[in-house]
């Protein structure tokens, strides 16, 4: 997906604190107080034995876990002497799509274990935004991986020797038995935004060399199957109301376990198998769900992306680039990201614990990550159930394995709800001073409602004072040792300009205040979450037959420049697909967004809107051929 950034220039402009800033310069202020700037909320989490398997035995107390602090305000500079973390809004890279955890097998195995309303509550502390820490995103597994309590299984499994090349045997049956189907369903009831993708560990054993769901390499004469295989699963999902996002083909193609599901892809059968699943999605009215590459480490990934990107059809096939964090450094994702700069980069698999942990997941998103999930959500207090040889560390939460509705969260779930709890889907990763491990270190964005939330990581053994300078003022403010805050604001100054368009992204779920309406035959226009470029909703104009149709929204302004736009994708095919401004005072003005298919959401925009009349009407207008389709987010009309 591209993501287009607006760099915005500072104005010049005689604002009251300009005015002052320029006489402290000229002395002629000296000795007046220093003038307040926005009221900053703070929270802070801290470390407890970070990895300790002692976390098994029962819960321990640690100083603070998402504990509210006094709010705070920034000042006009000083000549404090401190670390300083440097934020610009107006810098601005990737669009977070979410932060989140894994529903595999072995937490909802223990969840299952518990009353219905024990249940409720634990979902509700991970996933909900008023309540819980918010994650908005889920990664499941398309059968069983290493954790889990259950015999091994695919969809499609068959005894040795046998095949199914024709999937009569397909079924999701033990999925619904296993409770995963309704645990995923209470899941969404919590946090109905709830994002799910899933992962694979192994294809059906008869797809593989070895015939075992253990270990060995995919078959490249089934590939076509496996994509239907695929293509299925995501069907029989659906089915049962649960919409899958996005889907990585292959959970660590490099690697072949000794004792668990897990399957070798070649760099040119992931290519191969990415086509497949593409056309088998397109097919079949799935082309939103979005297809991530690799899920594997660092170390290999740009020499395994290489062949699957230079072949043009399955670059267009892949939405993004799926990284886990056991071997390299996240500065790879830097590489993959400038090499595939149209492509999202998400982290999809890794747990760490601590401070350090927190400062890892701040290194994910200066690095381009889009995403962050952790990996494996709930075990229980003797480490169960899970088939790996090693013995996993502590979960965000661990049940008693003998009382079940008694739980405890660690301080791991309080340092990935700093995170989680406050940047919003959609928000921009914005320009910070990194800092340092000896001090603090730093990431930052800036949300959709125009906040910006600074996660401060302090990962040394005493407090440290730091500086949080934004748009010329600053915060001068201390964090315990062995702390992660979180400091968040309403931006200030001339910031970016206001949109002034009302339910612009449709995330009413509803065209509300589109009310510029017009079709030639049948309304061919409708709101849904296939596939949108921010938030849950977008624009689709789609119809069975010819159309053409007019969809557009009528604001009163004060007169001046405006500049009008909205990010499209679209199959191509129609005779006319534009973007207009008209009714303003002034002649129609368009950008022509023309009958070739736009692959990936792309920004198209009107300048030099002059607007003499207090009025103007924005929308887009097509002209389509049957089955013809374009899909319409974030538009945005601001005054220059």
């Amino acid at each position: 997906m591209t993501h287009h950034t607006r760099s915005l220039g500072k104005r010049l402009s005689l604002s009251s604190k300009g005015l002052r800033m320029a006489c402290l310069a000229l002395g002629l202020l000296a000795g007046m107080t220093a003038s307040a700037g926005p009221t900053v909320q703070v929270v802070w989490s801290s470390e407890k034995n970070p990895g300790d398997g002692a976390w098994f035995n029962g819960p321990m107390s640690s100083p603070y876990a998402l504990s509210q602090q006094a709010s705070s305000a920034f000042t006009d500079p000083t000549s404090t002497s401190a670390t300083s973390i440097a934020v610009d809004p107006s810098v601005q890279y990737q669009s977070i799509l979410g932060i989140g955890t894994s529903l595999e097998e072995s937490t909802i195995f223990n969840l299952a274990r518990m009353s219905s309303a024990k249940r409720t509550e634990v979902l509700q502390k991970l996933l909900s935004p008023s309540t819980g820490a918010g994650m908005n995103l889920v990664r499941i597994t398309f059968g069983t991986s290493d954790f889990t309590g259950r015999t091994f299984y695919t969809y499609d499994d068959r005894p040795y020797g046998q095949t199914d090349p024709s999937l009569t045997y397909f079924s999701i049956q033990k999925d619904i038995d296993y409770n995963i189907i309704s645990t995923l369903k209470q899941a969404l009831a919590v946090n109905p935004n709830l994002k799910i993708f899933a992962s694979p560990w192994s294809p059906p054993a008869w797809m593989k060399d070895n015939q075992s769901l253990i270990g060995g390499k995919l078959l490249t004469q089934h590939i076509p199957v496996l994509a239907t295989y695929y293509r299925k699963a995501i069907q029989a999902y659906q089915a049962q109301g649960i919409p899958i996002y996005g889907l990585t083909v292959q959970n660590e193609p490099l690697y072949t376990a000794p004792d668990y599901p897990s399957t070798h892809v070649t760099a040119d059968q992931e290519r191969q198998l990415i086509i497949a699943v593409r056309n088998e999605l397109n097919a079949n009215g799935l082309s939103g769900v979005k297809i991530w590459a690799y899920d594997h480490n660092f170390d290999s990934a740009a020499a395994y992306m290489a062949p699957i990107m230079s072949d043009a059809t399955a670059n267009a096939a892949v939405d993004g680039v799926a990284f886990h964090d056991y071997a390299g450094d996240p500065s790879t994702m830097t590489t993959v990201h400038n090499s595939y700069p149209s492509k999202n980069m998400l982290m999809t698999e890794r747990s760490w614990w601590g401070t350090s942990g927190a400062d890892r997941m701040a290194q994910y998103f200066r690095n381009w990550a889009v995403s962050y999930n952790a990996w494996v959500t709930m075990l229980d207090s003797t480490i169960k159930p899970e088939q790996w040889t090693g013995t996993p560390g502590p979960t965000m939460v661990i049940q008693n394995a003998y009382t079940y509705d008694t739980y405890w969260l660690l301080p791991e779930y309080y340092l990935i709800a700093q995170y989680s709890k406050f940047v919003q889907p959609g928000a921009k990763r914005i320009s910070s001073t990194y800092g340092s491990s000896g001090t603090v270190t730093n990431v930052s964005f800036l949300n959709p409602d125009n906040t910006i939330v600074s996660v401060i990581i302090n990962q040394t053994g005493s407090s440290q004072t730091f500086k949080l300078t934004s748009e010329g003022q600053e915060l001068v403010a201390t964090i315990p040792a062995k702390t992660v805050g979180t400091y968040k604001w309403t931006r200030q100054g001339t910031g970016t300009p206001a949109n002034l368009l009302t339910n612009p992204g449709f995330e009413t779920g509803t065209a509300s205040s589109w009310t510029s309406e017009w079709h030639n035959a049948v309304l061919a226009y409708k709101v849904d979450t296939d596939y949108p470029y921010l938030g849950s909703y977008k624009l689709t104009l789609f119809e069975v037959g010819a159309y053409q149709q007019v969809l557009g929204q009528v604001k009163s302004v004060a007169n001046g420049t405006y500049t009008a736009s909205v990010y499209v994708r679209s199959g191509g095919g129609q005779r006319v697909l534009r973007l207009y401004a008209k009714n303003y005072g002034g002649a129609e003005k368009t950008a022509e967004i023309g009958s070739s298919a736009v692959t990936n959401y792309t920004q198209y925009t009107i300048t030099g809107i002059q607007v003499t009349n207090g009025s103007i009407e924005i929308g887009v207008y097509t002209d389509a051929n049957a089955y013809n389709w374009a899909a319409f987010d974030n538009f945005e009309l601001v005054k220059n």
